[in-house]
C-alpha cells in the first residue's frame, strides 16, 4: 500500500472515530436539556450548557466534512438512490437557507421554481448535501447583494442553479477550486476560512452520480453553480458547472 492510501485510510478511521464520539457527546449533551435541575440555564447566553453547544455544533460540522473527504478518497461514499421528490429537497434546503441568510444583515435569499418538476433518481441526502455546500458557500462569501436558487426543466434535464453576488474568483486561483486544503482567500484571519473541502465532496457526489464538474469565474462579479439532472429513466447522469 502507498503512503497515500495508508494516509487516507488513517484519515478515514480517525474523522469515523472522532465523529462517534462527540456524536456521544451531543446525545448527552441533549439529555442535560431534559434535566428540570438544569431548564434555569437552557437559552440563557453564555450559560455553561450553552457555551457547550455552541462549541460543539462547529466541530460536528467539521469532522463531518473530514469524514466525507475521506470517504471521497478512500473510494467508500455511497448512494443510496431513490426516487427523489424535489421540492421535498428544496423545501429543507431552503429552511436551512433562509436561517444563513438571516445572520447576514446584507443579503437577501431568492428563489426561482417551475410549478411542476418531475421526480429524479438519486441520493437524497446528497443531493441535499451537494446543494447546501454551494448554498453555504455563495452566502459565505456575499456581503452585499443576494443568493438565489433557481430550477428549470430543460429538455430531459433538470437545472439547479445557486447564484450570488460574491467575491468570485481571480483566473489565478481558478487551479485552487476543487483541490482539498487550498483557499482563495489571502488573510489567513478570516473568518471565513475553512478547510477547503466543501466544493471537493460535492465534486465526488456528482461523480458518483456519473457526472462532471467544471467552472467559470470572474474576480469580484459574483458566482453562479449550476447543476443538472437527468430525467430519462435508468439515467444517472448529473453535471456541475461553475460559472463565477
Amino acid at each position: 500500500m502507498e503512503n497515500s492510501e495508508i494516509n487516507n485510510e488513517f484519515l478515514y478511521k480517525m474523522s469515523s472515530t472522532l465523529r462517534k464520539g462527540l456524536a456521544d457527546v451531543q446525545k448527552n449533551v441533549n439529555a442535560l436539556y431534559r434535566m428540570e435541575e438544569l431548564e434555569d440555564y437552557i437559552g440563557v447566553k453564555d450559560s455553561p450548557i450553552e457555551y457547550i453547544q455552541a462549541a460543539l455544533n462547529p466541530l460536528i460540522g467539521q469532522v463531518s466534512d473530514f469524514q466525507d473527504y475521506a470517504e471521497t478518497v478512500t473510494n467508500k461514499m455511497e448512494l443510496n438512490l431513490e426516487e427523489v421528490d424535489i421540492y421535498g429537497i428544496l423545501d429543507s434546503v431552503m429552511t436551512i437557507a433562509d436561517q444563513l441568510v438571516e445572520e447576514k444583515s446584507g443579503v437577501t435569499f431568492e428563489e426561482e421554481l417551475p410549478e411542476e418538476l418531475p421526480t429524479l433518481e438519486a441520493d437524497p441526502l446528497r443531493l441535499t448535501q451537494a446543494l447546501l455546500n454551494l448554498i453555504h458557500n455563495a452566502v459565505k462569501f456575499t456581503d452585499k447583494g443576494y443568493v438565489t436558487v433557481r430550477v428549470e426543466l430543460e429538455a430531459e434535464n433538470i437545472l439547479f442553479e445557486v447564484r450570488d453576488t460574491g467575491i468570485g474568483i481571480a483566473e489565478e486561483n481558478h487551479e485552487l477550486v476543487f483541490q482539498p486544503f487550498q483557499t482563495i482567500l489571502e488573510d489567513k484571519d478570516d473568518p471565513r476560512l475553512g478547510f477547503g473541502l466543501g466544493l471537493k465532496i460535492v465534486e465526488h457526489i456528482v461523480d458518483l452520480h456519473d457526472g462532471e464538474t467544471w467552472f467559470e469565474s470572474e474576480a469580484g462579479v459574483g458566482s453562479s453553480f449550476f447543476f443538472y439532472d437527468s430525467v430519462v429513466a435508468g439515467s444517472k447522469m448529473i453535471f456541475l458547472v461553475y460559472n463565477f
